[in-house]
């Protein structure tokens, strides 16, 4: 039929057994199969089964001689494109569903190379928005080199360490290229190390114990969750153990029912000061946690036993949580 249809630009190659089918599909390109279910060395959907495993995105028309309503369906769901039964089709119904599939193929084609420019794209983006934070981060640092106020020093380490927080996401996207799926536990174990570095920890007086599943979240959840650790981490390092204290510090994430997740920020050190509200209080890092957790669409709480403990419960942004 394709080869007598008039002005027909098709070349048709013909294979009698599926085993000859698979080894000409291993070398040669092919824009459709048409297929027969029954074959020497192979029969029924085990037939369409085998040719969709080698060429899962391939357009296949079914043509056989049974006219079965079920296997039909079968064979469309299993991901033949099209079901035509031997003598009861013309043969422009045929070429008008090769064109179909042709076509179809084609777009598919051109819409995943736009895709994957555009991911390159973004993926640049990313890289250029960490580049930037880097070189800010570096000028503050020049900046610093000429300052002598010890608590105006401390503001500009802070700013860094907020800097580097943010610029980590933008390099974890760079590197996987997934706005949705940022593993936060990599990102947060990172921050945690990156703070220890930069406020000159030892290791053997302060520990970090991280308890953390394995959680993927989406770029717009990541930046403020890991704001907030970089903030409460940095505040215990700064005043949970003065003169040398030993300790440790806890940070636990966890998912809840409901698309929701609780954050622990915990240390065993001198204690958040009594009376004194952590809401209200004139230290930016406890005011930009506080800002962030409403950014989040969630709740903190404080407690002050052996330690001090912050507790915060949210979801990912967009999601409906209890709490």
């Amino acid at each position: 039929m394709l080869v007598g249809f008039e002005d027909s630009p098709y070349k048709v190659v013909h294979v009698d057994r599926l085993s000859k089918a698979m080894d000409y599909l291993l070398n040669e390109d092919v824009d459709v199969i048409l297929l027969d279910l029954e074959l020497p060395d192979s029969s029924g959907l085990d037939t369409l089964g085998k040719v969709l495993s080698q060429k899962p995105h391939l357009p296949i028309l079914v043509l056989t001689g049974r006219d079965d309503k079920t296997l039909a369906l079968e064979a469309v769901r299993e991901g033949a494109q099209d079901y035509f039964i031997k003598g009861q089709f013309s043969d422009q119904l045929l070429i008008n569903s090769i064109r179909y599939s042709i076509e179809r193929k084609r777009a598919e084609e051109a819409l995943k190379a736009s895709l994957q420019e555009k991911e390159v794209l973004l993926k640049e983006i990313h890289h250029r928005v960490k580049n930037n934070m880097q070189i800010i981060s570096s000028l503050l640092n020049i900046q610093a080199r000429n300052i002598k106020d010890k608590e105006i020093l401390e503001m500009f380490r802070e700013t860094q360490g907020r800097i580097r927080s943010m610029a980590m996401v933008h390099e974890r996207l760079y590197r996987f290229g997934d706005l949705a799926r940022i593993d936060i536990s990599e990102y947060i174990l990172g921050l945690v190390n990156q703070l220890f570095q930069s406020y000159q920890v030892d290791a053997s007086l302060i520990q970090f114990k991280p308890e953390m599943k394995n959680i993927h979240l989406d770029i717009n959840t990541a930046i403020p969750l890991g704001l907030i650790v970089n903030e409460l981490v940095s505040n215990a390092l700064k005043h949970a153990f003065p003169g040398g204290r030993r300790g440790e510090i806890q940070v636990r994430l966890s998912p809840l029912e409901n698309y929701a997740f609780k954050l622990t920020v915990k240390d065993n050190g001198l204690g958040f000061p009594e009376g004194l509200d952590f809401k209200r209080t004139e230290t930016l890092g406890l005011q930009i946690v506080v800002m962030l957790v409403d950014q989040l669409d969630g709740t903190i709480e404080m407690e002050r036993k052996d330690g001090t403990e912050f507790n915060i419960f949210f979801n990912k942004l967009g999601l409906k949580t209890g709490y």
